[in-house]
This record gives C-alpha cells, structure tokens and sequence, in this order.
C-alpha cells in the first residue's frame, strides 16, 4: 500500500511539473532595451517591469548596452527579435536608425515600441511617453510662482545649446509665464555646456547681476548640482528658490538643505510597469483606448491615437517631504 501511495505522489508530482512546464512555455514574453544599464534611472525601469510581469504573468527581459552606444543597442535588439520574444520596448538612442530592426521585427510577427525615448517616424506600434515637454515645461513655472509669486524674477541655466529637449522645456516654461503669469520676469537662458561647475559659476553670476532674483532653474541635470551649490555658497537658501529637472538622487542633499525647493521629473519605476503593461496589450492584440486603467496606478493613462503616444501622465514633483520615497 505505502508503495502505491509513492508512486501516485511521484505521478502526481510529475504531473504538476508537467503542467508548469507547459504553463511557462505559454507565457509570452516582453523585453526591454534602455539606453544604458548599469544607471540608477534604468534600474527603477527595470524594477517598474519585473513587477509588471510578475503581476500581469508574463516573461520580461532587461537587456541593454554597457555605454550610449546605438550600434551595440540595435545588435541586442536583433537578438532579441532572433530569438522570438513577443514584444520589445526600446529607449532609442539613434532615431533614424530604427526603421530596420522595427521592419525586421514585423516580418517575424514580433511587436516593437519605443518607450522613454522615441523613434516617430520608425514605423513603432507606440511609444509609452513619460511626460509631455508641455507638461514639464508648465510644471516647473507653474511650481516656482508657488513659492516665489508671479511678479518674481527667475534665472534659467541649461545644458547644451542644441539640446532639443532643453530648448523646448524652456520654449514651454516662456509659454506659461506669457500665458498666465504675465509679470513674471524670466531672464534669458544661460548655457553650462553640460557641467556642473559652470552652472555653478553662471547662477552665481546671475545673482549678484539679478540682487532681486528669487529662482534659479537648472533646466539639465548636470546643471542642477551648480545652482543648489551656487545658492548654499551664496548663503541665499531661503531667498532663492533652487529647482530642476533633476532625479532625486541627484538633488536629496539639496532638497534637505533648502537650497532647492522642489524638483521635476517623473516616476521610471512607474514608467517601466506601463511599458511592461503596453506590451502585454500588444500581445494580447487589446487596443488602447482614450483613457487606459492600469493596475496600481491612481490615474487613467491616456493614449492618443493619432500620435501613438500612452503617456505616463503628469511630471512628479519631488521635495524634501517625499523624497526619500524615490530611490533613482
């Protein structure tokens, strides 16, 4: 008797390692390609996705290039559609390189989007947008007449002068202040090039040229450790506001300090579960809709048909109060 109830276990064990075996060779798989590993921003994308699939029963893959490097990017992403997986999201370093590997994805029955960076003209199913230049743009006006008011003066120091992105956050931040804070003074844009230590030396000079200003934007976040250190060694904490589009853990010590008020970027944990997310819909062929419910997030993500675009939402806004929440 004790030796028939073995073999039923044994039968039975087998069995369920059968049935999960056969499970996992069903689960589709979502992968996806970042600019560059290793960086903690990528890492919170890569954490937003491992979640995602744990909750949504799919495969995810993180696989990306050592350095920013779009020819060593594009051979992962070949990979990838060699080997079959079922749906691939890539940050794109090199827009007008994609075209190619989003071809060869199709001809293999394999969907490719691009998420955190795009490719528009690429032929991508969608691109999962982690914030509007509008809204970033808006946001970090909208935020500093919080703590400054409307008739204040503020300085504006960013990166490269050919930054795109930069130019037009800042194209974004001019727009609101006309539109809806007519007196505020925005001083024409400073260029570091880039480097902390030249934004540092540009604030600096901004204030004693501006002995009225009342905020100082890094509009790059290589800026934004040069104007919260041109504050502190000013001794203006709490006569300027400091802020950024910078990480936290770019500006936690400033946060704490004072010498930034607040600062604007958005949540790549959050990013990175939607992309996840985009994937399995794709997979599943479930179109988008105007308004999208993900599991976990508070809001609807919205999704613009004519563009492509599912779009986290509004920029987060990071201060000393929540800043500890957030770990890239």
């Amino acid at each position: 008797m004790m030796g028939f109830v073995k073999r039923s276990l044994v039968a039975v064990s087998m069995a369920a390692l059968a049935v999960g075996a056969a499970q996992a060779a069903d689960m589709k798989t979502v992968a996806f390609v970042p600019q560059i590993i290793g960086i903690p921003y990528f890492n919170a994308m890569e954490d937003g996705g491992k979640k995602a699939a744990a909750d949504l029963g799919v495969k995810f893959i993180y696989s990306g290039p050592t350095d920013t490097n779009p020819v060593d990017q594009l051979q992962i992403v070949q990979t990838l559609i060699n080997q079959g997986v079922n749906a691939i999201a890539v940050s794109v370093l090199d827009a007008s390189s994609l075209e190619p590997v989003v071809a060869a994805a199709k001809a293999k029955g394999i969907t490719l989007f691009t998420a955190d960076s795009d490719a528009p003209a690429s032929g991508r199913l969608v691109y999962v947008a982690q914030a509007t230049d509008r809204g970033l743009g808006f946001t970090i006006i909208d935020e500093m007449v919080k703590r400054v008011g409307p008739n204040a003066t503020i300085g504006i120091v960013s990166g490269e002068a050919t930054a795109s992105n930069l130019n037009a956050w800042i194209g974004f931040m001019k727009e609101r202040a006309k539109e809806m804070y007519p007196h505020l003074k925005l001083l024409a844009p400073q260029f570091a090039g880039g480097t902390a230590e030249r934004a540092d030396q540009i604030a600096s000079d901004m204030m004693t040229a501006h002995p009225d200003i009342k905020g100082i934007i890094g509009v790059a976040s290589t800026t934004c450790p040069g104007v919260a250190q041109a504050i502190e060694t000013a001794g203006k904490i709490g006569q300027v506001i400091g802020t950024g589009y910078c990480s936290p853990n770019t500006v936690r010590s400033y946060l704490k300090s004072g010498s930034f008020g607040y600062s604007v970027l958005w949540d790549p944990t959050a990013l990175g579960y939607l992309t996840v997310w985009a994937g399995k819909q794709l997979i599943d062929g479930t179109p988008f809709k105007a308004s999208n419910s993900v599991p976990g997030f508070a809001k609807p993500v919205t999704y613009d048909a004519k563009t492509g675009i599912l779009l986290l939402g509004a920029p987060a806004v990071f201060t000393a109060g929540n800043v500890d929440n957030y770990h890239f």
